[in-house]
């Protein structure tokens, strides 16, 4: 063989091999360039690009994900593929199709459609922040000149280069298989309607209100009235519950540590208000004066701060700030004068007018604390405080429970209370309550999804709970908690819709209950043409990150 043939042969391979490669390799073939199988999933035989995945992905979800949030948008992003496929083999059995005007029209407008699962397609649409239309999802593309409006072919070319591993001509045909799926979502949700009756019962539903009487039983009531608040009471239950204890301790010790002072103060406010700002601040100061006075008279401090202070925290426990260190004077109504006072103070001195932002202020300290005596000092207001917060919440709980029992048994709320206050005390006691005793209230009328009545701590359950309630008298199955407390309901009145309020709303209700059905018509397609597949479904892609597979 001669040179020169030998030379024509090995021309002739290094063609073929080329014309091979171009032809394997060449734009819109759908070889992924990561490498990987040709078909990321394949349905019946026939296969879904990876070029159709990747695409989709880029389209569909934000770059930066964490791992998690980057294995459920591939597994998004793959069912809703595989969605697009079940619709679109149905579309060919109906006969339907999308033509190159369809798809130029939607392109013009800047948008490109997304398949996500229908189960999921309102979070992913919020979620990875596309568009979102009845028939599905779609993501807005910068293609349309700003200053025109119109679309513009070059950005437009951009953006397939951008955002897809495909040519322009097979981002057309990605695009026309997303708008046939469309269609079938538009069609499966036309066929659904929405009767006046239908829209009415929910209306009804809704527009529905209940009025009903309660009790509240607050912790301070039970604080205030009922608690044992005596040393030994306190010290009982810190042993008992010595953990939690030592748990706030930790946290807290160095409000304590290493000198603190427990002090008291009254406070006068000043009346910002007043024409003559100084004449209101000499009222103040001359009401400190008189207290001032009584005390060295022989009144003690803590009667006269229950007497005259206007700290509404502090003046019930005797103008009481508690033992603390230097800076770390943490109450309402005080501020860092105050704080500065007490260390400057010998023990059992009265301070100065203290002005502050809220008043004017008399302090007295009772009593320094250093060292072991002030974190047993410490401990014990610690303890106090959880064994306060614990108690008149069992205290609460338990005298919720004990009236609910009895109007289940039979008798009247006001019967059920009566009998739970005579338990707790004497005829004395109890004359003496005056406006702190626990009374039955008339809730206003509340509908299920507004609170039943103040402070409760779970409105849509306690709601939920009472309109389960059929005839006055009711009583729902348990308590309802409060934000600080527990309440017994009984049901007084139930107070049903009315057809003219219906008549405003009928557009409203009609609207929710289509979308609402619309999206459980198409959920339930959708899941029927799965069941039908569902042996023939073959994924090519793994979900778990890299990382998440060789754990």
């Amino acid at each position: 063989m001669t040179k020169a043939i030998k030379q024509l042969l090995v021309l002739t391979a290094v063609i073929a091999i080329t014309m091979v490669f171009v032809i394997q390799f060449r734009p819109g073939t759908n070889v992924g360039t990561s490498g990987g199988p040709h078909c990321a999933i394949e349905i019946s035989g026939e296969c879904v690009p990876r070029t159709d995945y990747s695409t989709a992905l880029r389209l569909a979800a934000p770059n930066g994900l964490e791992d998690k949030e980057a294995e459920q948008a591939r597994k998004l992003v793959l069912d809703g593929l595989i969605e697009r496929w079940l619709l679109n083999n149905d579309a060919d059995r109906l006969g339907l199709s999308v033509s190159d005007d369809d798809v130029s029209a939607t392109l013009g407008r800047g948008l490109v459609r997304v398949s996500l699962p229908a189960a999921q397609e309102d979070f992913t649409v919020f979620r990875y922040r596309l568009v979102g239309f009845p028939d599905g999802p779609a993501k807005a593309l910068p293609v349309l000149d700003p200053k025109t409006g119109k679309f513009e072919y070059k950005r437009y070319q951009r953006m397939v280069r951008r955002l897809t591993t495909k040519t322009e001509k097979d981002f057309r045909e990605y695009q026309r298989k997303e708008l046939l799926a469309a269609r079938m979502r538009a069609l499966v949700k036309s066929r659904v309607r929405v009767s006046d009756a239908e829209a009415y019962a929910r209306y009804a539903r809704d527009a529905e209100k209940l009025v009903v009487d309660y009790i509240a039983l607050q912790h301070s009531f039970y604080a205030d009235h009922v608690l044992d608040h005596s040393v030994e009471a306190i010290d009982k239950w810190a042993e008992a519950n010595k953990e939690a204890v030592d748990e706030k301790w930790k946290n807290r010790k160095d409000g304590y540590l290493p000198t603190c002072r427990q002090a008291r103060h009254i406070l006068v406010r000043v009346d910002d208000t007043a024409d003559d700002k100084e004449a209101a601040k000499k009222a103040a100061h001359d009401k400190l004066a008189a207290a001032r006075k009584r005390i060295k008279n022989g009144e003690s401090f803590a009667d006269v701060a229950r007497d005259i202070s206007e700290d509404t925290t502090t003046a019930k426990e005797g103008g009481a700030l508690g033992c603390f260190a230097a800076g770390k004077l943490a109450r309402p109504n005080v501020t860092k004068p105050v704080d500065d006072a007490a260390f400057a103070l010998e023990e059992g001195k009265l301070s100065d007018d203290i002005e502050s932002r809220f008043g004017l202020h008399l302090v007295r300290v009772d009593s320094i604390h250093e060292g072991a005596d002030a974190e047993k000092v410490g401990r014990h207001a610690i303890a106090k405080e959880l064994y306060e917060k614990a108690e008149t919440g069992r205290l609460a709980a338990e005298g919720a429970k004990q009236i609910l029992a009895a109007v289940k048994a039979g008798k009247t709320l006001q019967q059920a209370l009566d009998s739970h206050l005579s338990a707790l005390l004497n005829e004395e006691a109890l004359a003496a309550l005056g406006d702190s005793r626990p009374q039955i209230k008339t809730s206003d009328p509340f509908a299920r999804n507004t609170p039943p009545f103040a402070q409760v701590q779970a409105p849509t359950e306690a709601a939920r709970m009472l309109f389960e309630l059929k005839e006055p008298g009711q009583v729902p199955s348990d308590i309802i908690p409060l934000l600080s407390g527990y309440a017994v309901a009984q049901l007084k009145e139930r107070k049903a819709a009315d057809k003219k309020g219906f008549a405003e709303e009928r557009e409203r209700y009609v609207a929710s209950l289509l979308r609402t059905k619309r999206a459980d018509a198409l959920l339930a397609y959708v899941q029927d043409l799965r069941d039908k597949h569902k042996e023939d479904i073959v994924m090519n892609v793994r979900i778990a990150s890299p990382k998440a597979s060789t754990k």
